[in-house]
């Protein structure tokens, strides 16, 4: 089901838990359409036995083409998947589970990824790399490679229509987390219930003067929201949120 947008109600169909961020029913398998041309899927993924994450996935279409961003596997994203040209993007190389069985039955016309992905994976055949071969789908999707954290090669992804962010690990904002040992992990990693970049990214920013530039032009862009594929959307004071996350982990000054 894709449910029309509506930047008055909360995303989830009532009030949000949060004046700052509202749901996308992380733990349900439904879509939610921002705008006319993007779309989110949602599943679920056991990262180990106790810890479970929401899942996102974002397919952008505008009627001639598709670009389905982090593969998730569920029926729903099959639903969406239609005649038209497919492209199959990698996110980050950490985002990779599902992409050889989305290339097997989308047979998608291009596959994209960050440095590094194809090395890692070659059983994925031919990728495009971001940073080194040209995007073709600028027009709608604006894309940063986040440099100087080279073990995740993180892509950040601006939609424009919708003035939105998508982000697959730079932030997580998991408000309803599940499993027993999630609060521990969480709280551990600095994320539990609330919108923020997650520790780790201290150590793995091993070039902070390259990360910096990349975050100036990612906050240049002209969004209002942030979608990230772990959490809830957060619909509010986006940019302040970002900015105020990244200090706290001493990744911007």
């Amino acid at each position: 089901m894709t449910i029309p947008s509506d930047r008055t109600s909360s995303l989830s169909g009532g009030a949000p838990r949060d004046p700052r961020a509202q749901a996308l029913t992380p733990t349900a398998l439904q879509s939610r359409k921002v705008a006319s041309s993007a779309t989110y899927l949602d599943s679920t993924l056991k990262l180990f036995p106790g810890v479970t994450i929401p899942l996102r996935a974002m397919m952008v279409a505008n009627g001639e083409r598709q670009i389905l961003i982090s593969p998730i596997g569920t029926s729903e994203e099959a639903d969406q998947v239609d005649a038209t040209p497919l492209t199959v993007v990698a996110p980050s190389l950490l985002h990779h589970l599902h992409l050889e069985a989305a290339i097997e039955r989308y047979r998608p016309v291009a596959l994209w990824g960050p440095p590094g992905l194809v090395e890692a994976h070659p059983d994925l055949g031919p990728a495009h790399v971001f940073g080194v071969d040209p995007w073709p789908h600028a027009d709608q999707l604006e894309v940063e490679v986040v440099a100087g954290a080279p073990k995740r090669n993180e892509v950040v992804f601006f939609h424009k229509a919708s003035r939105t962010i998508y982000t697959a690990d730079l932030a997580f904002n998991i408000r309803e987390p599940h499993g027993f040992l999630t609060p521990l992990t969480f709280r551990l990693m600095g994320i539990y219930r609330r919108f923020a970049v997650a520790k780790p990214w201290r150590r793995w920013v091993t070039d902070r003067a390259a990360f910096a530039r990349s975050i100036d032009r990612i906050l240049a862009w002209d969004f209002e929201r942030i979608v990230v594929a772990h959490g809830d959307a957060v619909e509010h004071n986006a940019r302040a949120q970002l900015i105020a996350a990244l200090r706290e982990v001493e990744l911007l000054r």
